[in-house]
C-alpha cells in the first residue's frame, strides 16, 4: 500500500513538474498508456521556446531520478518494485513521448537548441542524486531485470528526441508509432 501512495506521488509530480513548466492540454498525461499509438504533432508553431522545451525535459528527467531513488530508498521486495518501476517507466515514456511531439515540431536549429539546455541539465544532476540512484541500482545487482530496469530511466530522456530513440530502441519507437 505504501509503496502504491509512492507511486501516485511519483506521477502527481511529473504531472506538477509538466504543467508548471507550461503544459500544454493536448499533451498525453504521463498516466496515459504508452503502448497507445503516438500521432504526429498537430501544430507547426511550438508552444514553448526551445531554452523552456529543453528545461522541461531536464526537469523531467531530475524527478524521474529522484523518484526512482524515493522509491528503492525503503528496499521494496524485488517483484514490488519491479512492478512499480515498470508502471513508473510506462507514465514517464508517455510524458517524454509527449515533450518529443514539441520538439519535433521545432525547426531543425531549435531542435539542436533544446538538446544542448537538455544536456547542460543532465550533466548539472547533483552528483550526490546521481550517487544515490547508482546506489540504489547497485543494490539490485542481484535481480537482472530489475538492475536493467533502474537502469533504463538513465536513459529515459531518449524518449523526447526520436531520432536517438528510433536508432537506439527500434522496436520501442515502433510500439510507440514513432516512424
Amino acid at each position: 500500500m505504501k509503496l502504491r501512495l509512492a507511486v501516485l506521488a511519483l506521477i502527481l509530480g511529473l504531472v506538477i513538474v509538466g504543467t508548471a513548466c507550461g503544459k500544454k492540454a493536448s499533451e498525453p498525461s504521463p498516466s496515459a498508456p504508452a503502448s497507445k499509438k503516438v500521432e504526429s504533432p498537430q501544430h507547426t508553431t511550438p508552444a514553448q521556446s526551445p531554452t523552456d522545451l529543453g528545461n522541461k525535459i531536464g526537469s523531467s528527467y531530475l524527478e524521474t531520478l529522484k523518484q526512482v531513488v524515493a522509491i528503492l530508498n525503503d528496499k521494496p521486495p524485488a517483484a514490488d518494485a519491479k512492478k512499480t518501476l515498470q508502471e513508473f517507466k510506462e507514465a514517464t515514456i508517455g510524458l517524454m513521448v509527449g515533450l518529443g511531439q514539441e520538439r519535433e515540431a521545432l525547426s531543425p536549429q531549435d531542435r539542436a537548441q533544446a538538446d544542448a539546455v537538455l544536456r547542460f541539465r543532465i550533466s548539472s544532476v547533483p552528483s550526490e542524486l546521481f550517487k544515490s540512484y547508482q546506489d540504489a541500482q547497485s543494490a539490485c545487482q542481484s535481480d537482472r531485470d530489475l538492475f536493467n530496469l533502474i537502469a533504463d530511466f538513465n536513459i529515459i530522456t531518449q524518449y523526447a528526441i526520436f531520432e536517438l530513440l528510433k536508432k537506439q530502441l527500434p522496436d520501442e519507437a515502433k510500439r510507440l508509432g514513432i516512424q
